[in-house]
């Protein structure tokens, strides 16, 4: 078996299967569209495409992490993977646990965009140095995890919003027929929000650790602040929703508000601008 495992653990992922990749998820965006033009059996075979999909593409993103013994966040290539996994994982978790769906369409298209513009760019597999700093692959795992959880809000939102105006208009076919009721939607956002707050608190909590024994490198400071700043927007959103404050449409808003600076963290948290 050794003859077989040693030329496999050296074999790059060729561009062709990022591709392929990419086209299931291309496939299944196309099939949720054409669902709504009438074929609702197109709308399972959508589902299905997704959840293939995000297999494939756990597969490969493991077999590179083997490869480098690290997580795939060396470079910024390798960071819009992951980001892509975690948007079709976070969809697939949402459908299978809380019976909330995300358009396929959306989902699919999302990750196939993601997985176009990385085969544009090349994949070069490169380690994450974490010399010294033990908990690092923690403090980027919780951010990309917590980012991509804050996305899949803002499509939560959105959905949200088109809902209720439906409602207000009296509308009912087309596109709004497709969408979850509004209850459910707020109920999701509330524990999407809820788990935004824990996952970026604790990657903030390590990388003010690590900011601070590195001589407050100010090179830092902004992803820091952006960071924070969604935090704290996240934190005062959700307390005031969950005390009735403020209404499932302004929780909604808020929740496209704080993408914002939560995209800016992002950016600046890419491989390219990091210390």
């Amino acid at each position: 078996m050794a003859w077989f495992a040693l030329p496999l653990a050296i074999a790059p992922i060729p561009t062709e299967s990022w591709v392929g990749c990419g086209v299931i998820f291309a496939v299944a965006a196309l099939f949720d569209w054409l669902a709504m033009r009438g074929t609702p059996v197109l709308k399972t075979v959508a589902l299905w495409c997704v959840r293939g999909g995000w297999v494939l593409l756990s597969t490969m993103l493991a077999y590179q992490g083997l490869q480098l013994h690290a997580l795939p966040l060396g470079s910024f290539a390798e960071f819009l993977l992951s980001v892509a996994w975690g948007i079709a994982g976070l969809a697939l978790f949402l459908d299978l646990t809380f019976a909330h769906r995300l358009p396929s369409w959306v989902i699919g298209g999302s990750v196939a965009l993601c997985l176009f513009v990385v085969t544009l760019m090349g994949v070069n597999p490169q380690s994450l140095d974490t010399t010294g700093k033990p908990l690092i692959l923690m403090h980027v795992g919780a951010a990309v995890l917590a980012y991509c959880i804050l996305g899949a809000q803002a499509v939560n939102a959105i959905a949200y919003l088109l809902q209720e105006r439906a409602l207000a208009r009296r509308q009912f076919t087309g596109i709004y027929a497709f969408l979850p009721a509004l209850v459910p939607m707020d109920r999701i956002g509330r524990q999407l929000l809820g788990a935004a707050v824990w996952m970026l608190g604790l990657s903030l909590l390590i990388g003010l650790t690590d900011w601070t024994q590195r001589e407050m490198a100010l090179v830092a400071l902004p992803k820091l602040a952006a960071a924070l700043l969604t935090w704290l927007g996240c934190f005062v959103l959700l307390i005031n929703r969950r005390r009735e404050r403020w209404s499932g449409v302004q929780f909604a808003w808020g929740s496209l508000i704080l993408f914002v600076p939560a995209l800016t963290a992002l950016w600046l948290s890419l491989p390219s601008n990091r210390s």
